[in-house]
């Protein structure tokens, strides 16, 4: 009984944030599905169903949280579209009555420095602005018969401006996961519902309200060919872009040491790409993402880790690198 009503609550708030269309490509908060580990950006996405207790696991899939004991991780951002960017999460067991879980405390923020103001005809105001992006997240997950579950709530603020009548926006959103408990180390599949919420403060005062966030569902599988080789693949369904398709590999070199590395695009640019071997007149595919593929670096010690991604962006817009530290106490 207990199961079946989450499955109802799930659907309604899915069902209000993700297919209602009113504020169609008006979408707030997209910075948020940006802060992520470096581990989960070499993979560009695709390990969604692989158990890691890297904390950028459960910001993509909730049901990913896993570890014993207290655990805490930090990572940055810095590259040619980014000033600053990072993320802190602290993690650690807890219980309810007879149910015992995981929860991952995070905070993220985005900071793009100084910018200057242009008017209409993009000419200079002589002002400038210091727009900056946070928020929290609190993720729980627990174990299920045949699935475990998480769930992450998190309450988003971001101010753009400081002229008269701004005020920083603020937004609440929820993510989901199912992550199938298959009993093999060979394969995997997950279920996940992200960033499903709305905007709850305009950034203007008497400003607009409520536009829907950008959320996504998805689902992920992985394949493991021997004891160091893993594939991953993730399809997504955003609510406002075209359906994309997520490629990961990792390859474990020792117990330490491991490289990886990813690639996502619209799967229309995929079967444009299909078709275009067969047809001349086929239109080239476009790069549907704006980083062309990404790759990187994890070692570990004892029970820390240390992960490293770069990834190189569409048309020469340059690159991104991460750099986190996370381990277990």
């Amino acid at each position: 009984m207990r199961i079946s009503t989450l499955f109802v609550l799930l659907f309604f708030v899915s069902s209000h944030s993700y297919f209602g269309k009113k504020n169609e490509a008006q979408d707030v908060f997209g910075w948020a599905m940006l802060l992520q580990s470096p581990r989960t950006v070499a993979f560009e996405g695709a390990g969604s169903a692989l158990g890691s207790q890297d904390f950028g696991a459960a910001l993509m899939n909730p049901a990913l949280l896993q570890g014993s004991g207290y655990g805490a991780g930090i990572s940055g951002q810095s590259g040619d579209l980014a000033d600053w960017q990072g993320i802190a999460v602290f993690s650690h067991p807890f219980s309810i009555g007879e149910a015992e879980g995981r929860m991952q405390h995070t905070y993220g923020v985005v900071d793009n420095g100084e910018i200057e103001n242009l008017d209409e005809d993009a000419n200079s105001t002589g002002l400038t602005s210091h727009p900056i992006a946070q928020y929290y997240a609190i993720t729980a997950a627990f174990p299920l018969k045949h699935f475990k579950f998480g769930i992450t709530g998190r309450f988003l603020w971001q101010r753009l401006s400081k002229i008269d009548d701004a005020q920083a926006g603020m937004g609440l959103a929820m993510d989901w996961g199912f992550l199938w408990n298959s009993g093999s180390a060979r394969y995997g599949l997950a279920f996940m519902g992200r960033h499903l919420g709305q905007q709850i403060r305009p950034f203007v005062k008497g400003g607009v309200n409520g536009y829907a966030l950008a959320s996504e569902l998805a689902v992920s599988t992985f394949w493991r060919l021997d004891q160091n080789f893993v594939w991953l693949l993730e399809c997504t369904a955003p609510r406002y872009s075209p359906a994309a398709g997520k490629l990961g590999l990792e390859y474990r070199f020792s117990e330490a040491l491991f490289a990886r590395a990813g690639m996502q695009r619209d799967i229309i640019d995929v079967t444009r790409f299909a078709r275009s071997i067969f047809d001349k007149n086929e239109n080239s595919p476009r790069a549907g993402y704006y980083r062309l593929f990404s790759a990187g670096a994890g070692y570990r010690f004892s029970d820390f880790a240390l992960d490293y991604s770069y990834s190189m962006l569409i048309e020469g817009q340059g690159s991104e690198h991460r750099i986190g530290l996370s381990g277990a106490f």
